[in-house]
């Protein structure tokens, strides 16, 4: 898994500088992928995007990966961005979706790793994306600055799994605010 992150950073590296759209950037990823990833029997969620902050313009391309969230502060509202994308190495002819969105002052996104919504409690409950929006609303409503709502939200995650259960899974979080 390890060299295969590697390769993937120096794909990604390459990615990005030959292309401007995220969908094609996975696309690229995909194609230079897929012979390595069928060989070792493994497959990649990725989600890309690139912030115009001339235009304030957000475009997004996902491979089956968690959709961030984003909090639209004029409308106290979160929603998922997500676009038609399948895992990296499943087939090399995949086409992957594009969208964009206009972000206003104050909106907030957060991209994050399953180890957030698959933390379970001792009970086998998991923490799940219900509850990870509705610990983001709240936080987006009163914590003052990105830093809190990072903190907040590994807060709401510890105190769900608990002291007697032991996060056992990668747990990666950004918060992106638009000044």
């Amino acid at each position: 898994a390890g060299l295969i992150m590697t390769l993937l950073r120096g794909v990604l590296q390459t990615a990005t500088l030959n292309e401007s759209s995220p969908a094609k950037i996975l696309q690229y990823v995909n194609k230079a992928m897929f012979t390595d990833l069928k060989r070792s029997n493994r497959f990649i969620t990725l989600f890309h995007s690139r912030y115009d902050p001339q235009r304030k313009l957000l475009s997004f391309s996902n491979a089956a990966h968690n959709p961030p969230l984003i909090w639209q502060s004029s409308i106290q509202t979160v929603k998922r961005l997500d676009t038609l994308g399948m895992l990296i190495g499943l087939d090399i002819d995949t086409q992957y979706g594009e969208a964009e969105i206009e972000l206003q002052s104050s909106d907030t996104i957060i991209y994050y790793t399953d180890g957030f919504t698959d933390a379970a409690n001792r009970d086998g409950d998991r923490y799940d994306e219900t509850n990870l929006v509705k610990d983001f609303q709240w936080a987006c409503l009163h914590c003052d600055n990105p830093q809190e709502i990072l903190n907040y939200l590994f807060e709401q995650v510890d105190q769900f799994v608990g002291n007697s259960n032991q996060i056992d899974q990668d747990m990666t979080l950004i918060v992106m605010q638009i000044k």
